[in-house]
């Protein structure tokens, strides 16, 4: 995915529509100067702004993304790659899953176990406390972010 050839393939595309940038933007409900920015490859489009723009410029996804009109067969064969690579992601997220209720059960027996055991003044207390807190709050912080992307992908999998 190189961003100077998607801008530049933006802009080819928006001119065989016949479309200026303002009128890209106003369709798109951004200023003309992010789709400049876009097509001079500075930014990229933002995420939901990805199936309205291919939309406008009559291109899938993996046109826009890979900067070129893709035959069906491309296109097929693209799709495979992408199915095959979301599967992979979402098995590595489930795998990384466990290791994060690992971290929480670490968190819980610092904070409980060795607080009472090790900690001899209420100093050390409180340090284990936090130690501890901040290794089941930081597991559990992550153990969320995991299962919301596990679930959007799977989302993404019955939406298709």
């Amino acid at each position: 995915m190189n961003q100077k050839e998607i801008g530049k393939f933006i802009s080819d595309r928006r001119k065989e529509m016949g479309l200026t940038q303002a009128q890209l933007a106003e369709k798109l409900g951004v200023s003309d100067k992010s789709v400049s920015r876009w097509e001079n490859g500075k930014t990229m489009p933002d995420l939901s702004l990805y199936e309205p723009l291919c939309k406008i410029l009559h291109v899938g996804i993996s046109e826009l993304l890979y900067a070129k009109k893709m035959t069906d067969c491309e296109k097929s064969s693209q799709g495979e790659k992408s199915a095959m690579s979301i599967f992979k992601t979402k098995s590595r997220l489930q795998t990384f899953g466990i290791f994060t209720e690992i971290l929480i059960v670490v968190g819980i027996i610092i904070t409980v176990t060795l607080t009472k055991f090790l900690a001899h003044t209420t100093t050390q207390m409180i340090v284990t406390l936090l130690c501890g807190c901040f290794v089941w709050c930081f597991g559990l912080v992550l153990r969320v972010k995991i299962r919301k992307a596990v679930c959007e992908i799977e989302k993404d999998e019955n939406f298709h």
